[in-house]
Formats: C-alpha cells, sequence, structure tokens
C-alpha cells in the first residue's frame, strides 16, 4: 500500500515544465497589469495637464478660455 501512495505523491507533483510554464504565466499577467497601470497613468496625466491648463487660464481672469476646451463630440462620429 505504501508502494500506491508513492506513485500518487508523486502523480501530483509539480515537473519542472509546468513550474516554468506558470512562472511565466504569472509574469505575462504582471507584465499586462503593469501596462494597463502605465496606460492609465498617462492618460490621467494628460487629462489634469488640460484641468491645469484651463484653471490657469480662469484664474487670470480672460475671457477667451472656451478655446482651451474642445467641444464634446456627438456620439457615433468619429
Amino acid at each position: 500500500m505504501s508502494e500506491g501512495r508513492h506513485e500518487q505523491e508523486e502523480y501530483l507533483e509539480q515537473d519542472e515544465d509546468e513550474r516554468e510554464n506558470a512562472g511565466r504565466l504569472k509574469s505575462l499577467i504582471a507584465l499586462i497589469v503593469l501596462v494597463v497601470l502605465v496606460i492609465g497613468a498617462v492618460i490621467l496625466v494628460d487629462r489634469l495637464r488640460d484641468v491645469s491648463r484651463l484653471q490657469d487660464c480662469l484664474m487670470t481672469r480672460a475671457t477667451n478660455c472656451n478655446d482651451l476646451v474642445q467641444p464634446p463630440k456627438p456620439v457615433g462620429v468619429r
């Protein structure tokens, strides 16, 4: 009976290829998450820069700050 248990434990252990594949998958997922975070940060910084530019214009009490604001695009139009 001890041989059967030993064979079962050996069957359940991961071999080297399975460990490498799992490591690659984790690395790929981490890379994808990192890319999404970087893209989100770039978009956020761009939007914050636009808002800051508009606020600076409004604080100078300028009357032509509409040039800094892009009109909204209609839905479905590119």
